[in-house]
């Protein structure tokens, strides 16, 4: 099958090896003004070398800066890059989708709503399946060498279209592609709620901000999520449930999504730090926390994750002070306003809408 990747990243690189070596023409798109971000796989002649998880030496069949080469056969488009990257990359893709591709963003974050609203204005929202998961199937980085290092997959992540009503159908066609099983959640707000980066990634990131701007480095899941940055994700969790279950969504929690990622035994673990003290896909990373607080485990999970949660609780009268404490102490320490700048109900084609409106658009 022709499949076109959008991205050059860790998770991008991880899943244009993986669907290479199961025989798939895959193209690697990256943003023109990121093209050092290919160079390396040019110079190969498209090769990369795998290992871990998954291994072997991959073959792309196409690297390009051009959308409209990328999408010229594809029959599914995969998104998969930080959310601060969707916005201009959908710019370059909308141009050239067509009626019966499938955009699957990966983590979404509320991107396929803003992909939606983008296509709305040229009609094209009916003609285009447009859905999200809540996650990556890797936990996977670079090396050095520009090699791919797998140190898992997942069994499974949430999964949903807008409008809701064409998420059988996306699955469908993503059944066999990818390597982790896809479960539905009601719509695609309840999947970006189901993300925990936010959960996992922003409190330990602040109450480990010395650590990490003085160094050295240390392992980010599992020295990082000390006993009292894990009651910090639990009470933000606490919070993230509140306002999902206002909506009408039933998530799981932040401590059973980290036992099933990878089928962890649940007997082993009574709660977050038992489980990320001495995880073991993430201790297999080493020493790779982030050597600069304006990370992307700030500057992608708060405003496009955190920001949205706390706006949508708002209009719930749902309060959530746990985590509009991280959001403003990220915005201190990386002097930017999250909350002005941060993925809003405009972007998501939601301005002026009562709740009750937004849910049927979603849920339909």
């Amino acid at each position: 099958m022709d499949i076109a990747i959008f991205g050059a990243g860790n998770g991008a690189h991880a899943l244009a090896c993986d669907l290479s070596l199961r025989g798939q023409n895959v193209t690697l798109w990256e943003n023109p003004e990121f093209a050092q971000n290919i160079r390396h796989l040019q110079i190969n002649g498209n090769k990369i070398r795998v290992s871990g998880a998954i291994s072997g030496e991959a073959h792309i069949a196409q690297v390009t800066t051009d959308a409209r080469l990328a999408l010229s056969n594809a029959e599914i488009a995969f998104v998969i890059m930080p959310s601060f990257g969707q916005e201009s990359t959908f710019d370059y893709m909308v141009p050239h989708l067509r009626e019966g591709q499938v955009v699957f963003v990966m983590p979404g974050n509320f991107g396929s709503l803003s992909l939606y609203s983008k296509l709305k204005k040229r009609g094209l929202e009916d003609k285009v399946i447009i859905g999200e998961s809540d996650t990556i199937p890797y936990a996977t980085r670079l090396n050095n060498d520009k090699s791919c290092n797998i140190f898992g997959v997942k069994e499974s992540m949430w999964a949903s279209s807008v409008p809701y009503r064409n998420t059988k159908k996306m699955v469908e066609k993503l059944d066999g592609i990818l390597p982790v099983k896809l479960i539905t959640l009601q719509s695609v707000i309840a999947v970006a709620l189901a993300n925990t980066n936010m959960i996992i990634h922003c409190p330990t990131m602040i109450m480990n901000a010395g650590r990490i701007e003085t160094g050295p480095r240390f392992r980010f899941y599992n020295d990082g999520m000390s006993q009292s940055v894990c009651q910090v994700m639990e009470k933000m969790d606490d919070e993230r449930l509140r306002v999902a279950s206002a909506l009408g969504y039933s998530l799981v929690t932040e401590f059973e999504d980290a036992i099933a990622n990878y089928s962890l035994d649940p007997a082993k673990y009574k709660n977050l730090h038992d489980i990320f003290s001495s995880h073991p896909v993430y201790s297999k990373m080493g020493a790779d926390s982030p050597q600069d607080i304006a990370h992307r485990y700030l500057t992608e999970d708060v405003p496009f994750l955190l920001v949205p949660l706390s706006k949508i609780g708002r209009m719930l009268n749902i309060l959530t002070p746990t985590i509009d404490a991280i959001i403003h102490l990220a915005g201190v320490v990386n002097k930017t306003d999250y909350m002005t700048c941060g993925r809003g109900l405009d972007s998501m084609g939601f301005k002026g809408l009562p709740i009750n409106d937004i849910k049927i658009i979603v849920n339909s």
